[in-house]
């Protein structure tokens, strides 16, 4: 599964941590993407946002996740996807600029490295 959204651009390879409104949101595993359906600014505090690579969130009425993306210098997608939409903690995911990949292939997982590795060259300065 792929779709796009809008936020914070980036590059993140992790798996699945979903938060959804019934459980709390728990330790979170070190490289993890968070996907929930929204966050509020004052939810974030119970985030260890040092474990978390990306984050994909169905839905944000306050900007939190695109605030939260630039603060903490990950990945933030919002729009598309969200705890409701088939994925489950576990399931490999990719963030590539603005869209997201859900179990990919090895042809996407070839396809994110050559990017990811371009970007990454374009970032370095020669001083």
């Amino acid at each position: 599964m792929t779709f796009r959204g809008t936020g914070v651009s980036g590059f993140a390879k992790g798996k699945a941590f979903v938060i959804d409104r019934a459980s709390p949101f728990g330790e979170i595993p070190e490289g993890s993407i968070v996907v929930t359906d929204k966050i509020a600014l004052e939810e974030s505090a119970a985030i260890d946002f040092t474990r978390v690579v990306g984050l994909v969130v169905e839905e944000d009425p306050e900007g939190a996740a695109v605030l939260l993306g630039r603060g903490t210098g990950i990945p933030a997608i919002v729009g598309g996807a969200g705890s409701g939409c088939g994925i489950v903690t576990g399931d490999l995911m990719l963030i590539q600029k603005f869209d997201v990949i859900v179990t990919p292939d090895l042809a996407a997982m070839n396809r994110f490295e050559a990017l990811r590795s371009a970007a990454d060259s374009q970032l370095s300065l020669d001083l």
